[in-house]
């Protein structure tokens, strides 16, 4: 009797031992009784030359693990202004809280000029830029 007491016990605490560490893990996920604003949110790239004019793509993108790409259209007058979208509220489901590595990729002449790593995540909310510059200058 005294030992199955003490398999139950061992049972019970492993057990509890175990949903412990899984709540753990699921402290990474979004709270579904958030209040977010309505703002929708882009996590932009600006790209200059070193005189500080803007540069012109002719085509950009941004990717992550080589299987997933974002692209985004632009009309002249944005792209005269250099300043280019990374990533929006849109595809937040597609990054990890706490970050995720991408890289966009900047096209001219029909060669890559800019391969810029970025870490972006989420607040639950929003996209936000965790790591790298969100401005960078360029030769051209």
């Amino acid at each position: 009797m005294k030992i199955s007491c003490l398999r139950i016990f061992l049972l019970l605490f492993s057990l509890s031992f175990f949903s412990c560490e899984e709540d753990k893990l699921n402290s990474a996920e979004c709270d579904g009784n958030l209040f977010c604003t309505k703002e929708f949110r882009t996590i932009s790239l600006e790209i200059t030359n070193q005189e500080g004019n803007p540069i012109v793509l002719d085509d950009f993108y941004t990717f992550y693990d080589s299987r997933k790409k974002f692209e985004y259209e632009l009309n002249d007058i944005q792209k005269r202004q250099g300043i280019y979208p990374v990533l929006t509220d849109a595809e937040m489901d597609e990054v990890e809280k706490e970050g995720t590595t991408l890289i966009f990729v900047g096209e001219k002449d029909g060669r890559n000029i800019v391969e810029h790593q970025m870490v972006i995540g989420h607040d639950c909310c929003h996209v936000i830029l965790i790591e790298g510059e969100s401005k960078i200058v360029i030769e051209g």
